[in-house]
């Protein structure tokens, strides 16, 4: 007997429809308003659904937002997902250039939602929660990095919890100074990073 794959309810389907439909009302709304004159009223109208509707896939303005930033960042999770194995420096250089430079494209990319974002990080504790939990989730992840190049023998021995924040305050300090566009050259900061980076953290070829 042929094995079918079940189909998804066709209510699971219309919910991720109107979930997807709020989301993208609101990105233009945030873009429109900004954070402050944004309301879910404004949102529910524009997407043609019911304000409870809205309510029913998102806890508020908040949560909205964080999503829709989510997903201006999908990209660069998607890159920390990928194994840190190089064989050497190199490589090593390669993956946290690509990681970095990738990381000042998409602020670049997408300069205007971020500065709706930043607008609401000095607004919403909620906002400023939910980006602390991101900056800690690339903190650990750059943590893993360091640890497996100290024991491939490609870095020196240091203090990995505080080189990793060192490291990745750095690099949020300077993906808001592209979304103020108080950086333009965004492969000669990353360079300079990675100078930074190899010459204190890794030991010389």
């Amino acid at each position: 007997m042929e094995n079918k794959t079940p189909k998804r309810p066709r209510r699971y389907l219309r919910s991720r429809i109107t979930r997807k439909l709020i989301l993208d009302t609101a990105l233009k709304v945030f873009l429109t308003e900004g954070y402050t004159k944004t309301t879910i009223a404004k949102i529910s109208q524009q997407a043609k659904v019911g304000y409870g509707t809205v309510y029913s896939h998102f806890k508020g303005k908040d949560d909205i937002l964080n999503k829709v930033v989510d997903n201006v960042l999908e990209e660069f999770y998607n890159l920390l997902e990928v194994p840190f194995s190089p064989k050497n420096q190199e490589e090593a250089r390669n993956a946290y250039y690509e990681l970095v430079l990738t990381s000042f494209r998409l602020a670049e990319q997408h300069r205007p939602i971020m500065r709706v974002y930043q607008e609401a990080l000095g607004q919403s504790d909620s906002i400023a929660e939910h980006w602390e939990n991101v900056i800690r989730q690339f903190i650990k992840s750059s943590a893993r990095s360091f640890v497996y190049s100290q024991e491939k023998g490609m870095a020196k021995e240091f203090d990995i919890q505080v080189g990793a924040k060192a490291y990745i305050l750095l690099v949020d300090r300077f993906i808001w100074e592209v979304v103020n566009e108080k950086e333009e050259n965004l492969e000669h900061i990353t360079s300079v990073i990675m100078d930074m980076l190899f010459h204190g953290f890794f030991k010389p070829k």
